[in-house]
């Protein structure tokens, strides 16, 4: 089992689980496009400190996996697709509308956590992280 530590970058499989606990992190360099980094673990009751952190709780991850309180790790200009039911994000084509999930292009990436940062233009969202401190600029496609 994979014990992972706060910085570790990793990847999480996209697609449909194959059964309870099947989805498991592995650790990659930060430069995989996407990955996460692990921003901290979750406590004894599976909390991360902040509710900005992505966390997968479902019963559809190994219980190393479940503890992680991830950031992602975006490329800007580039799109993803947020896939379900897990909600891992996956590298898209910005015009393909045909994705199963939701289809943003991160705008721009900037390394503080900053809620007012990004335009609040229609269609246009902030996902700040509070460590290591990280802002996306997001528009939704589709």
């Amino acid at each position: 089992m994979d014990v992972f530590e706060v910085g570790d970058c990793v990847e999480i499989p996209s697609g449909t689980p194959d059964g309870p606990g099947s989805l498991r992190a592995a650790e990659v360099p930060c430069s995989i496009d996407p990955s996460y980094t692990v921003g901290a673990t979750a406590d004894d009751s599976g909390a991360c400190p902040s509710a900005e952190y992505q966390h997968l709780s479902a019963d559809t991850v190994d219980p190393t996996t479940k503890r992680l309180c991830l950031v992602p790790n975006l490329v800007a200009d580039h799109c993803y697709v947020m896939e379900m039911p897990v909600g891992v994000l996956e590298r898209a084509d910005c015009t393909d509308r045909g994705q199963d999930g939701l289809l943003v292009q991160v705008t721009q990436r900037l390394d503080v956590r900053d809620q007012r940062a990004c335009p609040s233009a229609s269609g246009q969202f902030a996902w700040p992280y509070p460590s290591p401190a990280r802002t996306y600029c997001t528009l939704t496609i589709y």
